[in-house]
């Protein structure tokens, strides 16, 4: 018996319109990355002059062997439609924030579908953050309560200009309060802007003290390299930077602070009392930071080494400063963070020594930061936490 037409043609549109579901939508190009069910991501570029266009990100891509403990980029080849409209749908992700670029006939791209990105060494990476741990959450927000500024510092000792980006609590402008100050330094390979791009540093503050789980503060985040180093239109790379490292411990920055310290005072309403105060670092950022506790002893009441490049002339000498020290089991400078804890032990100055997995990374320089934020300024009274 033959059937209906009609009842031919309502099947069809019913499979039409189930077949994506089935499956999987089928990227538009409008945006870029997709997230998926799955925990997969997918990435999108439209490209019609391309014959061949590869992704690289620093997640697992076509297998689960991805090291997690370098953060390297891994390669895999995207595939076009007649349109060409280039995609490429990963493994499942873990929570987590990542960093990825194109590269097509040797040139490399950022997502043109995704807003945010950020500059790594001498070129720039597209960044997506995988939801799902409280830490991710803690790196996404979709508006500031807060707000950032910017400024730049004559460092006459070099003779070049230092930039500075602040981090300014919610209410900031619609009160005369002295707020606590905790000076992040960047490391080796990175300025003014590492923390804030791919330490999500300004999300994450936000968002805890929103909650109330860290006090209200402002977070100066200087350009703290060495004078050689110094400056966002040289294009400096990491390979220059290992290439002058012992410069960092030349400690220019380190002999200019108190100038910055005071220029930012008169500026904002940073407080001069030592428990309002606090510095912090990851890897030569730590070492940085170690060496401003000891030089300027009373101007810092806790101090932060994340995967800290420490030595022996770094170690403290007062037990009036209370040190925050994360690494990670499989950080190349693992040894150099036992031995510094170890150190202060004796000398019984207080301490948290956090460890976790994995290596000398931006995944554990989030989670330390996540620790050490609602860990500071406890003792400050008089400050509201949820008043907005």
């Amino acid at each position: 018996m033959k059937r209906p037409a009609r009842t031919i043609s309502y099947r069809l549109i019913i499979l039409f319109l189930i077949f994506p579901v089935l499956t999987g939508a089928q990227p538009t190009g409008s945006s870029s990355p997709i997230y998926n069910e799955d925990g997969s991501v997918t990435f999108v570029l439209k490209r019609p002059e391309s014959r061949h266009v590869r992704i690289l990100c620093d997640c697992a891509l076509r297998s689960k062997k991805y090291n997690v403990n370098r953060e390297n980029l891994r390669s895999a080849r995207m595939t076009s439609d007649k349109s060409g409209l280039f995609s490429y749908t990963t493994l499942p992700l873990a929570p987590e924030v990542y960093t990825y670029h194109f590269k097509s006939h040797g040139q490399k791209l950022v997502d043109p579908g995704n807003a945010d990105s950020i500059r790594i060494s001498n070129g720039k990476r597209s960044v997506f953050v995988m939801p799902g741990s409280t830490l991710t959450g803690l790196c996404h927000t979709d508006s500031l309560y807060g707000k950032t500024d910017t400024c730049e510092f004559w460092d006459s000792a070099c003779g070049k200009t230092r930039r500075i980006l602040l981090y300014l609590p919610p209410n900031y402008d619609n009160t005369e309060l002295t707020y606590p100050v905790l000076y992040l330094l960047h490391g080796i390979d990175g300025n003014e802007l590492a923390w804030h791009d791919r330490g999500r540093a300004i999300q994450m503050a936000d968002n805890l003290i929103r909650q109330g789980k860290a006090k209200p503060m402002i977070i100066a985040m200087p350009d703290a390299n060495p004078k050689k180093l110094i400056g966002q239109n040289e294009h400096v790379g990491l390979l220059r930077n290992l290439l002058l490292y012992t410069s960092w411990f030349h400690h220019d920055f380190e002999q200019i602070f108190p100038q910055m310290d005071s220029f930012l005072s008169v500026r904002y309403r940073i407080s001069s009392d030592m428990n309002m105060r606090a510095v912090a670092g990851l890897s030569a950022g730590a070492a940085q930071s170690a060496t401003l506790a000891n030089l300027y002893e009373g101007n810092f009441k806790y101090v932060g080494l994340f995967s800290p490049i420490v030595h022996r002339k770094q170690f403290p000498s007062h037990r009036n400063t209370i040190y925050w020290i994360g690494t990670g089991k499989r950080d190349i400078f693992h040894s150099q963070s036992k031995r510094f804890v170890r150190k202060i032990d004796t000398q019984q100055i207080p301490y948290i020594y956090y460890k976790t997995p994995g290596g000398h990374v931006w995944r554990n320089w989030r989670l330390y930061l996540s620790e050490f934020l609602p860990s500071v300024f406890k003792d400050i009274e008089n400050i509201p936490c949820n008043g907005f």
